[in-house]
């Protein structure tokens, strides 16, 4: 037998194939990475965090039963909602606020809230509503350089 009739992988299907299983595993990891990359988010067709510096909005905190938030939307970006935080010894707790129906521009609406100390202050954090690019309405709250400090 002579050496000639040993068969084997060509180079170029041997580079083929070599391509072929690096694409895979590219699309392998870009699929997994993917789900660690949150959607972004659009309101007014820009990203929804421009819309955030142009919230004006007001707050107050009545304790009459049982304690209420008043926030008025002074601005012409609607409101869907408002994130409550607690500050405590330094750190600032958020607690549970219905969200939904919008805030118009020159709206109010009265939020429910219990569990407040008196003296505590509120951190008042506007929640926007906005759109993914999937189409998905998705509740975006602005952060805390949006926010608007009261006392309890």
């Amino acid at each position: 037998m002579s050496e000639m009739s040993k068969k084997g992988l060509s180079p170029v299907i041997a580079t083929v194939l070599l391509i072929a299983l690096v694409l895979v595993l590219a699309s392998i990891i870009f699929l997994w990475a993917r789900a660690f990359i949150p959607e972004k988010v659009q309101k007014f067709d820009a990203p929804i965090e421009n819309a955030c510096g142009n919230v004006v909005f007001a707050a107050a905190y009545s304790n009459l039963g049982g304690g209420t938030i008043t926030v008025q939307n002074n601005g012409n970006v609607p409101l869907y909602g408002i994130q409550v935080g607690v500050r405590k010894f330094g750190s600032l707790e958020y607690i549970e606020v219905n969200q939904g129906p919008a805030i118009v521009a020159g709206g109010a609406r009265d939020y429910a809230v219990s569990g407040i100390a008196p003296d505590s202050e509120l951190v008042i954090v506007p929640v926007l509503l906005g759109k993914t690019a999937s189409g998905e309405l998705r509740a975006f709250p602005c952060g805390e350089g949006s926010a608007k400090i009261i006392q309890a």
